[in-house]
């Protein structure tokens, strides 16, 4: 009898609530992961490296929507290499994952990375994380260890940098 009660209570208290379209019941039940997971998901769960993917803060997104517009049909663009695993080729593996607080929606997460295939092969980088509609987002990436072989800078330096490069030399 008590179980026939409580149930008839829970549906009743269910009935009560508004409904919630698909969308806002997912974003309703988000959980905010920790910079780290964010970071750690990039090597377990892969990525997509486009504009509108939910990989990049707005500012990111902005600046890679401009180079996609410069870019002209049949060229290559800006991608010439996978910003996140910093190669062409290759299986990045996460050695380790660090995060550092930078503010109430800001971390940095310190990374050094290996290749399946690659043997010897380090990199080491710090994402800068932005809290944005409740998840992380990549705001920039810094390259420690590249700029002994050709430098290599941050991300959004690399973005501003091809944009002024693609307006002061348009392709004919």
């Amino acid at each position: 009898m008590r179980i026939i009660l409580v149930s008839a209570v829970a549906a009743m208290l269910a009935a009560c609530q508004p409904a919630q379209a698909p969308a806002e019941a997912a974003e309703a039940v988000q959980v905010v992961q920790t910079p780290e997971a964010f970071v750690g998901a990039l090597y377990t769960e892969g990525y997509v490296i486009d504009a509108d993917g939910p990989l990049w803060s707005a500012a990111v997104r902005a600046l890679l929507e401009e180079t996609e517009r410069l870019t002209v049909e049949g060229d290559m663009g800006f991608f010439e290499a996978d910003p996140i695993c910093d190669c062409q080729d290759g299986t990045p593996v996460l050695q380790s994952a660090t995060a550092t607080s930078t503010g109430p929606d800001r971390a940095d997460v310190a990374v050094v990375q290996t290749f399946e295939d690659i043997d010897g092969v380090t990199h080491h980088k710090t994402y800068n994380l932005v809290q944005e509609g409740g998840a992380w987002r990549i705001d920039d990436i810094h390259y420690q260890d590249m700029a002994s072989e050709f430098p290599y800078p941050p991300f959004r330096e690399q973005l501003t940098r091809w944009i002024a490069d693609a307006k002061t030399h348009p392709a004919e």
